[in-house]
This record gives C-alpha cells, structure tokens and sequence, in this order.
C-alpha cells in the first residue's frame, strides 16, 4: 500500500515536467540541443507546415497569399510577368452597426486565419460604415475589398484613430462606394502603410 501512495504522489510531477536533451535547462515541453531526425512517418496528408523561430522554437507557419498546401505539394497560386493571376476569396461578416460606424484597426484576418486570401467579401452590413485602418499588413501584402451590401463603404485616409502601421494612404481624401464596390490595397513596409492602388464605386 505505502508503494501505492508513493506513486500518486509523484505522478503529477513527471506529467508536468519538461524534457531536455543536451541541456539540463529545458525551456520547452521537449527541447533539444542539437540536429533532430524523425523517421518512420505516417503518409498522412498535412494541412499546415512548421518552422522555427528565432530563439528556436518549432512553431506553425501560415501558407500566405499566392501559395497552397495541397496533397503535400506546396504550391504557387499566382503567376507573374504578365501571366495570369488567381485569386482565393473569402467572405468577411462584418458586425452591423449604426449609420457611420467606424471600424479601427479591423481585423480581417489579413496574415493569420485569411492569409491565403486576396479577395476579401465584405457582408452583413445593413448601414453606411468607415474603415480606418486594417490590421496585419505585410510587406507587399495585396488585398482587394469587395464591399457587397449595399450600404457604402467609407476608406478614411491617414485616420489618426487607427494605429499608424494599420493606416491608409489613398493619395485623395476619404474614397467611398455608392453602395457595391471594390478597393484594392498593397502594403508599402517601408512607409508601414496599406497603399490604394485602385478603387471602383
């Protein structure tokens, strides 16, 4: 019995503990110092990829725009000089509110969950909104908004109530749709600003 009681006692210690090898101060769950070899894979098909950072964690990578993991193979989406593009859309509900609502540094998911997209529909808005600045912009990043309600769509240039990384240069004043209508933003990394670079109403 005194066996019994010992091994409960110290069962929650090694089911917490972290695990190192070649280091005695493992920072991680398991951390290894040194190269690491996996063999005797599964032939499952992955959906995400991994990589490290840079203090060395393993961590998720996000398959960005123009790029498609498909039954193992990763995978240009996009063509370039002067070949055809292709765009992966997606749906955005944006929250309903009152007439003129502002959305500041709104997130759409623009390098995380939605990263892969370009086309980005815009739904669910039933009155007139602004957006004044969007979060998540990389160097280069390209996205085109689509707004489908009906109601109008405000871009509000240099708005000072979104952080500056997530602001707008549009070379004009505020732009707006007549209802249904499309814009189309670069990311300029070394200004930190979302750039229009086209803009239908």
């Amino acid at each position: 019995m005194k066996n019994i009681i010992y091994l409960f006692v110290f069962a929650p210690l090694f089911m917490f503990s972290q695990v190192g090898i070649n280091t005695t101060t493992p920072q991680e769950t398991l951390d290894v110092e040194g190269t690491l070899r996996v063999s005797n894979t599964t032939s499952c098909m992955p959906n995400k990829i991994s990589g490290t950072n840079g203090d060395g964690v393993l961590t998720d990578i996000y398959v960005g725009a123009n790029l498609q993991l498909t039954g193992n193979v990763l995978s240009a989406t996009a063509g370039g000089g002067g070949g055809s593009a292709y765009y992966l859309v997606g749906t955005v509900l944006v929250p309903d509110g009152p007439p003129g609502e502002e959305l500041h540094d709104y997130d759409m998911g623009v390098n995380t969950i939605n990263a892969n997209r370009v086309v980005f529909r815009l739904v669910g808005r039933t009155a007139n909104y602004k957006i004044t600045g969007i979060s998540g912009g990389t160097d280069g990043r390209h996205i085109v908004l689509f707004n489908v309600s009906t109601s109008n769509l405000t871009l509000v240039a240099e708005s000072t109530d979104s952080l500056p990384q997530n602001r707008m240069i549009t070379l004009a004043n505020n732009v707006a749709t007549s209802g249904q209508g499309t814009a189309e933003l670069v990311y300029d990394g070394a200004l930190q600003r979302w750039i229009l670079i086209g803009f239908r109403d």
